[in-house]
């Protein structure tokens, strides 16, 4: 009931009137009465009656035929039923129960639960970000329907939709296979296109396990109460929430003839601006009535329990900022979230996931012993080979890893005292040569300089 109602049922307060010029103006006396003229006499007596009160039409055609068609009776009870509802309201009466008594403030049923799991909301999400997409495609761009499927096909954490008409085979099929895969689908469609869902769903020939994680409900719109029934309303709002982060809202409703023939505007957005379509989801999934769908194709509900996601952690998510996540027990704060996903940073932690050796294992193996550690060459070899068969395991790892560093010292030791001694013996002669120098070449006495120099280093490094 819209709120000028509200403040006509007070006592002793009767608000002014607003005129139709004003854009506060909104409901207004003479319409509610040309509307019940409308229904009780039909279309002659509605347009009397707002000649005689000077009031301008304000139904057109198509409206006059929709309210006809859809408005709904109050039920008349017989007076057989009148005395019967009289005596179970005076044994209510009489009843000390809850049940005797009306409480304005509490609801008779209880609001449905997201069973099936929620992403957590109230985090910050970031600045908003927003695309534009049209039917037909303006430069270049994709289809409204393949933006569509394409964010259902990538989703892992929920998919949630507020729409007129769901009818599209493709996105169906998408929807079934999110749910097969362990994503929650949530589905709330208008009451009148309720019908043409369940049948594409039934030419589909859905199954127990597509409709796993799949839960469906029906809203309608505000309405109009009279005092003769009620002028249903419908649901326009056409929204689709990815994963918690991303919203798709727009004119075009999920059906082939919207994708293929009429012209059609979607924008996509992601960022803070989503929690506004988070809470108004959940706000209409809670006045929604509910649509069983094992009910309604006969199926036989999984005898598995509450389902879970496999896809959504459990546990809740700390933030410590929008570059970090939760990654369970080896999460930590300091550590950007984007670093676990690169190789490198898990070679560096040791979180390498797998049957591999353990870094910390794989680099002592690469460790050298100091240059006044190595030992003689007999320790290197078995002086009492044995079988590979009868070989202890522990043997076999410890000959894997002999080092290459004490035979190499060696070699390199057994090298320079070569190069000395000759060296030496170089010197030696070193007086006969100086004495010959000038009856020798030059290129002589220049290797003769130069060995000299090569000593000198050895010695120096010895």
């Amino acid at each position: 009931m819209a709120e000028s109602q509200l403040v006509c049922l007070e006592d002793g307060l009767i608000p002014a009137e607003v005129p139709e010029s004003n854009p506060q103006f909104y409901y207004s006396e003479r319409q509610r009465v040309a509307l019940e003229e409308l229904l009780r006499h039909g279309d002659g007596a509605f347009k009397t009656l707002l000649k005689e009160e000077k009031s301008t039409d304000f139904l057109s055609a198509r409206e006059l035929k929709t309210i006809i068609d859809t408005f709904v009776k109050c039920l008349v009870v017989d007076e057989e039923e009148k005395k019967r509802n009289e005596t179970v309201k005076e044994k209510n009466e009489a009843s000390e129960s809850l049940r005797s008594t009306y409480w304005p403030q509490m609801s008779d049923t209880e609001a449905p639960d997201l069973d099936i799991g929620w992403p957590s909301s109230g985090l910050f999400k970031g600045v908003t970000q927003v695309t534009v997409h049209t039917h037909p495609p303006k430069e270049n761009g994709p289809h409204i329907k393949e933006v569509i499927r394409k964010l259902i096909q990538k989703s892992y954490k929920v998919v949630a939709i507020v729409m007129d008409l769901l009818t599209d085979i493709q996105i169906l099929q998408d929807l079934f296979e999110a749910s097969k895969r362990g994503v929650p689908v949530y589905i709330v469609l208008d009451v009148q296109g309720a019908p043409h869902f369940l049948d594409m769903c039934n030419r589909m020939k859905v199954g127990a396990v597509e409709l796993k994680n799949v839960r469906t409900r029906t809203v309608t719109g505000v309405g109009l109460n009279l005092s003769l029934g009620k002028i249903p309303g419908t649901v326009h709002s056409k929204y689709m929430l990815i994963d918690g982060d991303k919203v798709v809202f727009g004119t075009y409703s999920f059906s082939w003839s919207c994708s293929r023939m009429d012209r059609n505007m979607i924008t996509v957005m992601s960022g803070q601006v989503v929690d506004f379509y988070d809470n108004d989801f959940r706000e209409l999934y809670a006045i929604s009535d509910k649509l069983d769908l094992f009910k309604e194709f006969h199926l036989n509900k999984p005898q598995t329990g509450t389902l879970g996601r496999a896809s959504v952690s459990k546990r809740p998510v700390h933030a410590y900022s929008r570059f970090q996540v939760n990654l369970g027990d080896r999460a930590r704060g300091d550590v950007p979230a984007h670093k676990y996903h690169n190789p490198k940073y898990l070679l560096s932690l040791g979180q390498i996931e797998g049957p591999s050796t353990p870094v910390e294992e794989f680099l002592k193996t690469m460790e050298l012993p100091e240059p006044g550690q190595e030992g003689p060459e007999d320790q290197l070899e078995d002086p009492t080979p044995v079988s590979e068969a009868d070989e202890p395991e522990q043997t076999k790892q410890t000959n894997k890893k002999k080092h290459w560093w004490p035979t190499f010292k060696k070699k390199q030791k057994m090298k320079n005292e070569t190069v000395i001694k000759e060296l030496n013996s170089t010197h030696t002669d070193d007086t006969d040569e100086h004495t010959d120098a000038k009856s020798k070449p030059n290129s002589t006495t220049n290797d003769t300089v130069r060995k000299k120099k090569s000593l000198n280093f050895l010695k120096k490094a010895k």
